[in-house]
């Protein structure tokens, strides 16, 4: 198995601040930066709220675990995906071969087009071939994806559902949700009447979700999407 003990935290920095790139998972990068680690569990030094902690049950953590293992497999019959290394199921450790950076962070200095020019073609093409695969993926922000070799690659398949039958409920969902997100959400649902404690096929908390990033992606981007929902 992998030892993580002297890779280094991962973070994500924006507009001078550092904040966790993942709310459920405890995230790790190798030295040499070639190799990221998906632990889930949560290290008290990346997630330091301790009420948030103590709702991260181990069978919640053994669910997003399994989804991650389920999805990126069937992904990965149609798509690019990260190339897993090695995979500890006691531990609930995913190992990566890594870019580097995630999307988030490779344009941190520099813009979107200027690192990928084709970025939100790749991107539109991505989400419809999950589609294809009975994929719903919720988890959309710029640092989900990462760029390899000039290709845009979908990661963190912790938060899928299966299109065809999946359900969920905002309620059940806000523990992955940050706050800047749901205060996003809060007025999406108003306009659109969902109920956050009902439970809604997932396209239709798709829906939300596409709008709900408007804040990160262009919103004619957003538009696109949609109307291919």
């Amino acid at each position: 198995m992998t030892d993580v003990t002297n890779w280094d935290l991962y973070w994500n920095y924006e507009q001078g601040d550092c904040y966790r790139a993942n709310l459920v998972y405890s995230a790790y990068c190798s030295p040499d930066k070639k190799h990221f680690c998906q632990w889930f569990h949560r290290d008290n030094k990346y997630h330091r709220d301790e009420y948030e902690n103590s709702l991260w049950t181990d069978e919640l953590l053994e669910d997003r675990f399994r989804r991650e293992l389920k999805y990126h497999e069937r992904a990965s019959k149609v798509m690019p995906v990260l190339d897993i290394v090695d995979i500890d199921e006691k531990a609930r450790k995913v190992i990566y071969a890594w870019p580097g950076d995630d999307f988030l962070m490779q344009t941190f200095r520099l813009s979107r087009e200027e690192v990928l020019p084709d970025w939100q073609e790749q991107w539109i093409s991505l989400i419809e071939k999950m589609w294809s695969a009975n994929i719903t993926k919720l988890s959309l922000h710029p640092n989900s994806w990462t760029v390899r070799d000039g290709v845009l690659v979908p990661f963190n398949w912790f938060y899928c559902y299966d299109t065809d039958t999946g359900t969920d409920s905002f309620e059940n969902m806000s523990i992955q949700i940050s706050q800047g997100r749901k205060e996003n959400v809060y007025p999406i649902l108003e306009r659109f009447n969902i109920d956050w404690e009902k439970q809604y096929p997932v396209k239709q908390l798709q829906l939300i979700a596409f709008n709900s990033f408007r804040n990160n992606y262009p919103s004619e981007l957003i538009d696109r999407i949609i109307e291919k929902l």
